[in-house]
């Protein structure tokens, strides 16, 4: 039968060669969706590593260039928490905090091998308010900042791409010509967007121009406007703007989905127009075939059995559409284009082939199961 199949094909090339890439072209666009799909829903379920839950982001300016005075007036202001019942817990931050657009990428290096990174600057206390977990070593300490080299800690991911499967606790890293020592790992540290693959960022001590401040709190309806008030009883001319750190990421996942969203509309859009034309196509060439369908009634064949004819050779037509697609296809993981992992391109090729195959199943049903009904007396006469 597959035989017959390729032949009755091969006489119809001209016509079937539209139809092959229609499939060629439907396979590529749901290959790309599918790989996007799946990449994103890989990044959205691997652990964040960070809790946003009732965590504040405080933006102050002191409104002064002064190192000494930065340091005084960062000292009144953790008194000033330690004493709100409210703040459990508190800590000052660089600017690039999570789910912020501020960026800060760093170079380190170690025995010859170098990687960038993110590096955000914090408290000892940090931990306790974004919930982050240590996989091994420590956090660092106000007394881990005495000497010269000064400690950091990393996540996971920078780890394996600086030092490999080597234990990293208590190695030396080297970032602009000043040591680093790395005195903790966490496992996880995604700040960027709820969609952000695993990367590289690190961790050090407060700088003398970090003033911006992360706050657990636990709020009351009327505590953003009291606490806001009471930071510029210590500063007058300090300015103060206060976000929720479930909006900022909100926010941030908005920029990642909404154009994911757009992509998938005008994707589904060019695949439902090319399954329109899959099925004007192989209705227009059944109602052709109506001297050869009942030829086939006439001599026995069944309405079953001319239903699966059809769907058949529109597998068939498709096999040749997908197997063009799927060599364009796999050039990607082999090539490994985009830095994404291979897997990922996998599961697309497999989602895109079962998707097109059903597109076209579907396409067919209709116009094959017009075609069992005929009957042969009919379909001969007017043959």
């Amino acid at each position: 039968m597959l035989t017959h199949i390729l032949k009755l094909i091969w006489k119809k090339k001209r016509s079937n060669f539209l139809m092959m890439l229609e499939i060629f072209v439907s396979f590529l666009i749901l290959f790309a969706v599918w790989s996007l799909s799946v990449y994103t829903y890989r990044n959205y379920a691997t652990p964040a590593g960070l809790s946003v839950e009732r965590v504040w982001a405080v933006y102050l300016n002191f409104n002064t260039d002064n190192d000494t005075l930065r340091n005084e007036y960062r000292e009144q202001l953790r008194q000033r928490l330690k004493s709100i019942p409210e703040v459990e817990h508190h800590s000052f931050s660089s600017s690039n905090m999570p789910f912020s657009f501020s960026s800060s990428n760093r170079e380190f290096s170690h025995e010859g091998k170098s990687r960038i990174c993110e590096v955000m600057f914090v408290d000892s206390d940090y931990p306790n308010v974004m919930d982050v977990p240590l996989q091994s070593g420590k956090w660092f300490t106000a007394q881990d900042t005495f000497g010269d080299t000064k400690p950091i800690v990393i996540t996971r991911h920078f780890a394996e791409e600086l030092f490999g499967s080597e234990e990293v606790v208590g190695k030396i890293i080297s970032e602009d010509g000043s040591s680093k020592k790395v005195v903790g790992v966490v496992p996880y540290f995604r700040h960027k967007s709820s969609y952000q693959e695993d990367g590289n960022c690190a961790f050090q001590p407060l700088s003398n121009w970090d003033t911006d401040l992360l706050l657990k709190v636990s709020p009351d309806a009327e505590f953003e406007a009291r606490l806001a008030r009471s930071i510029q009883q210590i500063g007058k001319d300090w300015t103060v703007e206060i976000q929720h750190m479930d909006n900022m990421r909100s926010t941030q996942d908005n920029t990642v989905i909404i154009p994911i969203m757009i992509l998938f509309i005008v994707c589904a859009f060019l695949v439902f127009n090319v399954g329109l034309g899959m099925f004007g196509v192989l209705f227009q060439n059944i109602n052709r075939r109506k001297g050869e369908i009942g030829l086939r009634r006439a001599i026995g064949a069944t309405q079953k059995q001319i239903l699966a004819y059809f769907i058949g050779e529109t597998v068939v037509i498709a096999g040749f559409g997908l197997a063009l697609g799927v060599f364009f296809a796999i050039q990607l993981p082999i090539l490994r284009v985009l830095d994404v992992a291979p897997g990922i391109y996998l599961w697309g090729i497999a989602l895109a082939l079962v998707s097109v195959l059903l597109i076209a199943v579907i396409c067919a049903y209709y116009p094959s199961r017009q075609a069992a009904k005929i009957f042969p007396a009919v379909a001969l006469h007017e043959e």
